[in-house]
C-alpha cells in the first residue's frame, strides 16, 4: 500500500470503528425489555442493524479490507462494553460472521456484478447461516455456559441475525446513493 493508500485505510476504518461505537452505544441506551420475539430485543435489532449497514456501506464505498477490519473490532467492542454476549468463545465466531457479511457482498458487487438488493440477500443469508450453525455448535460443546444461556445464545444467533443484516442491508442501499453523490 503506498502512503496515501495506507492514511486513507487507516481513516476511513477508524471512522468505521467510531461508528460502530457510536450504534454500539445507542444501543445500550434503549431499554433491555422490549422484547420483539424470544430472545429477539429492540435492543439487538437496532445495533445490530446499525453495525450490519456501516460494513455493508464500507464494502461497497471504502473496501473489503476496512470493512471486515471494522467487522472483526466491532465483535471485540460489543463484548468488552457489554452490548454483545458475554461468552467469549464466540467472539471469533461474529467476528468470522461480520467478515463475511462484508466478503460476501463486496465480492457480489464486485466480481459477480449482482443487483444491490440480491448483494444484500445473500449477504445477510451467508451470515446467518453460519452463525446459526456455528454458535449453537460451540455453546453446545461449552460445558461451562447453563443450557438456559445456550438456548437463549442459540436462538439469538439465528434467524435475527438474518433480520438485523437485512435491515442493515436496506439502509445501506439508501444511504449508498448519497455517498456516490457526495463524492
Amino acid at each position: 500500500m503506498s502512503g496515501k493508500k495506507t492514511v486513507r485505510f487507516v481513516t476511513y476504518t477508524a471512522m468505521g470503528i467510531a461508528l460502530v461505537v457510536a450504534a454500539q452505544w445507542l444501543g445500550n441506551v434503549l431499554p433491555a425489555g422490549a422484547v420483539i420475539a424470544g430472545p429477539f430485543a429492540v435492543k439487538q435489532l437496532v445495533t445490530g442493524s446499525l453495525v450490519n449497514c456501516i460494513l455493508f456501506v464500507y464494502a461497497d464505498r471504502v473496501g473489503l479490507g476496512s470493512a471486515v477490519t471494522v467487522g472483526v473490532v466491532s465483535a471485540i467492542l460489543a463484548s468488552l462494553i457489554g452490548v454483545g454476549p458475554q461468552v467469549m468463545p464466540i467472539v471469533p465466531l461474529i467476528a468470522v460472521g461480520n467478515g463475511l457479511l462484508a466478503f460476501i457482498y463486496w465480492t457480489a458487487k464486485n466480481k459477480l456484478k449482482m443487483p444491490g438488493i440480491l448483494r444484500v440477500i445473500l449477504a445477510a443469508a451467508v451470515k446467518c447461516g453460519f452463525l446459526w450453525l456455528t454458535v449453537p455448535a460451540l455453546l453446545s460443546a461449552l460445558t461451562s455456559v447453563p443450557e438456559k444461556q445456550v438456548k437463549a445464545l442459540s436462538v439469538m444467533f439465528s434467524w435475527p441475525q438474518g433480520v438485523t443484516a437485512f435491515v442493515g442491508g436496506l439502509l445501506a442501499l439508501a444511504i449508498v446513493p448519497r455517498l456516490k453523490k457526495a463524492e
